[in-house]
């Protein structure tokens, strides 16, 4: 009915139901968590499409953080308050939509951010700088992170045109070295860059070009 149609519910399948005609391929799917775990999904960035293809391949309902520009645009509010997006300023240090992701893991939800912060297309991931709000959010929340890498032909996604999305091996909260700080905060700003650093690598390291070269 009208009702279930615009529940948040609703919407979010309707969303994921819009992409489902594009060609897509998952690969290395036996690495997503089971329905009931809570982790962090960190993704490159290449198009707005890219929401979809995390929501499609997830198990879970995700709450994406999205830039608060889409917050102005009366559709795109209703559709992203539906689907459970975090709006963030970009370029400042939003610790309200930070604190909103941790609550949401907390909560024992599933959070995707794209650490590149914006949009990077015709290029690989690997020349751009990834910034440290996925650092901040796992070492707040705890949380184990599962890294994601979306590859189109060419970094440019068309309709119709193939993209493959690749799972990568969680990272384990232990990994990310928050557990050994010392010094409340010049350690805690160090491994929030190396753990922001970690997260990056392992991204990029699902680049099937990059294992062929190998």
């Amino acid at each position: 009915n009208t009702l279930t149609l615009f529940s948040d519910t609703g919407v979010y399948k309707i969303t994921k139901k819009s992409h489902e005609f594009c060609r897509k391929k998952y690969h290395n799917k036996e690495k997503r968590p089971d329905k009931k775990a809570s982790y962090l999904i960190c993704a490159n960035h290449v198009s707005a499409h890219d929401i979809c293809f995390v929501a499609i391949g997830t198990k879970q309902q995700v709450h994406f953080i999205a830039k608060a520009e889409i917050m102005k645009n009366p559709i795109l509010r209703f559709l992203a308050l539906r689907l459970g997006v975090i709006p963030i300023k970009r370029g400042l240090a939003d610790t309200k939509a930070l604190h909103g992701a941790i609550d949401k893991l907390k909560e024992g939800k599933v959070v995707c951010i794209f650490p590149q912060g914006t949009r990077h297309r015709d290029k690989a991931p690997e020349v751009s700088e990834f910034r440290s709000g996925a650092g901040m959010i796992a070492r707040e929340a705890k949380c184990d992170i599962l890294p994601v890498y979306i590859k189109p032909k060419n970094y440019r996604t068309k309709f119709f045109r193939r993209v493959d999305i690749y799972f990568g091996d969680m990272i384990k909260y232990e990994e990310l070295g928050f557990e050994a700080e010392s010094a409340p905060d010049e350690s805690r700003f160090a491994k929030v860059n190396a753990a922001t650093k970690l997260i990056a690598e392992r991204i990029c390291a699902l680049n099937p070009d990059k294992k062929t070269e190998e």
